[in-house]
């Protein structure tokens, strides 16, 4: 017997919300796992819903079409740069759009990145203060993933700091969509297209075999828009989640001291302990999708044309899914986190973020005496686990 989802807003933007998270998705999985909020979204808590919805091709990314063609001239900036995003995009212009991206991915990338990417890490490490505080955002985290994007899409080391304002826009207007973050949005969106733009005006002086040096898309099967619109989308989603893993990770061995010295210890989980990070606090925190059919999920009936949200830190956290699935365990195998989504639309740059977390932590392990947490704070978004500070006191060995 099926029913309506419950109903149920959560305080999604509240600070204190973000500050005892899992709690609340606790609470929901065990009373309300399928609910539907006041503005008629379905959301949903249990892993088995999430990866349904994630990877049934009967859900569409993007909403119910009024029969009209979008109007790229009537849209915001904002609103045209998200329309050519891939990870809002359905079959079939969603398999074009990613393989005109997927090349710097590949595995042999990978394996040519990795030398460079521990020479970067190295030297951000031995700028830190050898015991002292450290901003660990701003003089790690941030810079590690900007500088590896950069390099990755030929973008000019030069200019990072010019990304994160822009990225945290982005991200803002994304999460948010109110009015005074969609217009900064839109400023972000109208200076990185002009950023991009100038670029490729320069293609000479562009690294090669990097993804820009390949230069406007003429003879493909994308439009310029397109192209600027996807660098753009790298950039930000290439630096902005890894940066998330990067001091979220760190924060869970703060917190988890027991957890720190074994894997001092025991090097080798350290594959292990990067999952469960990724497990504990996702950096994407929900994914949606539009239902096409009738649907049940659970036991709970949903109807066509209903936007539906998965919360991947509650599938993550799922007692039929994980034991003891509130411990962050860097020993947990069998590790079947939704953190990089699933189906189609699985981060492209996962491999990507897993190396430069793989290297970070491989040198920061063993030269990491002491590691004490001063402050941190979660920044209010419900869509991504994004951290506006975190201050620790490190002790390095030289």
């Amino acid at each position: 017997m099926t029913t309506a989802p419950h109903q149920l807003t959560p305080a999604f933007s509240e600070p204190h919300y973000h500050a005892n998270l899992y709690t609340h998705y606790e609470h929901m999985q065990a009373h309300t796992p399928v609910f539907e909020s006041s503005e008629g979204v379905v959301y949903l808590t249990r892993h088995a819903d999430c990866l349904h919805l994630l990877t049934n091709k009967s859900f569409r990314r993007t909403a119910p079409s009024s029969g009209e063609p979008f109007d790229t001239l009537a849209a915001s900036p904002l609103e045209a740069m998200i329309h050519d995003w891939v990870v809002f995009m359905d079959p079939p212009r969603h398999a074009v759009i990613r393989q005109a991206f997927a090349a710097p991915f590949q595995h042999d990338q990978m394996s040519l990145l990795q030398a460079w990417i521990t020479s970067q890490a190295q030297a951000l490490l031995d700028a830190l203060p050898k015991d002292g505080p450290v901003n660990f955002l701003d003089d790690f985290a941030y810079l590690l993933p900007v500088r590896v994007i950069a390099r990755l899409m030929g973008v000019p080391q030069s200019d990072t700091h010019l990304f994160n304002a822009w990225a945290l826009q982005l991200t803002e207007a994304l999460d948010t969509a109110n009015s005074s973050s969609l217009q900064k949005g839109t400023v972000a969106a109208q200076e990185l297209k002009a950023y991009f733009s100038e670029l490729l005006r320069q293609p000479h002086q562009l690294p090669e075999n990097s993804l820009l040096s390949r230069g406007s898309p003429d003879g493909s099967s994308l439009t310029l828009d397109e192209w600027f619109y996807g660098c753009i989308f790298l950039l930000w989603a290439g630096h902005e989640t890894t940066k998330n893993l990067l001091s979220s990770g760190l924060l869970l061995m703060a917190q988890h001291p027991d957890q720190w010295h074994f894997l001092k210890q025991q090097p080798d989980v350290l594959p292990l302990a990067i999952e469960e990070m990724l497990r504990c606090d996702s950096p994407t925190q929900k994914v949606s999708r539009w239902t096409t059919v009738p649907t049940v999920f659970g036991n709970y009936r949903v109807p066509p044309n209903t936007l539906v949200t998965t919360l991947i830190g509650a599938a993550n956290r799922d007692p039929l899914v994980f034991e003891r699935a509130q411990h962050f365990d860097v020993q947990r195998g069998k590790n079947r986190h939704l953190a990089f989504g699933a189906g189609i639309h699985h981060c492209l740059g996962a491999p990507l973020a897993r190396l430069e977390a793989k290297v970070a932590f491989a040198l920061m392990l063993p030269r990491l005496k002491k590691l004490e947490l001063l402050s941190h704070q979660w920044r209010p978004y419900s869509a991504f686990r994004s951290l506006g500070q975190l201050d620790v006191r490190l002790e390095l060995t030289c």
